[in-house]
């Protein structure tokens, strides 16, 4: 896919993550199946922003990290506007730990796609990314 694309759909759920913070906050006590379960949300809501964040920047899951942990900052002092919200420090915590683990795990899959490809091809010089 082109990276073009990447940054369009990386933006467009930026922008989908912003629309939703605005909304007055809606008790979700009915629909958690487990305790925590907003958190776990926020985790992976922010997984996946920083897997477009990656693409979209090249694979510079550096970069990638840095401005999805910013985007949950200003995504949680956004929310201290929202009638019915606040800025919770948990909810940012959670959205960075979403962000580590996407770094974390795209990290440990591109190293073993690179020694699968590697063991299979032979194939020394391949990035592993394509």
């Amino acid at each position: 896919m082109k990276p073009s694309l990447w940054i369009v759909l990386w933006v467009l759920y930026a922008g989908a993550i912003a629309f939703c913070s605005h909304l007055p906050y809606r008790s979700q006590a009915g629909f958690a199946p487990f305790p925590g379960f907003d958190k776990f949300l926020h985790a992976a809501e922010f997984a996946l922003f920083f897997f477009l964040a990656r693409k979209a920047l090249k694979e510079r899951s550096g970069w990638a990290f840095l401005l999805t942990v910013l985007f949950a900052a200003s995504d949680e002092f956004h929310q201290s506007f929202v009638a019915s919200r606040d800025a919770s420090f948990l909810d940012f915590m959670a959205d960075g730990l979403g962000a580590a683990i996407g770094f974390f795990a795209l990290t440990r899959i591109q190293i073993l796609w690179r020694i699968r490809r590697q063991r299979i091809l032979g194939d020394s010089t391949s990035k592993g990314d394509e």
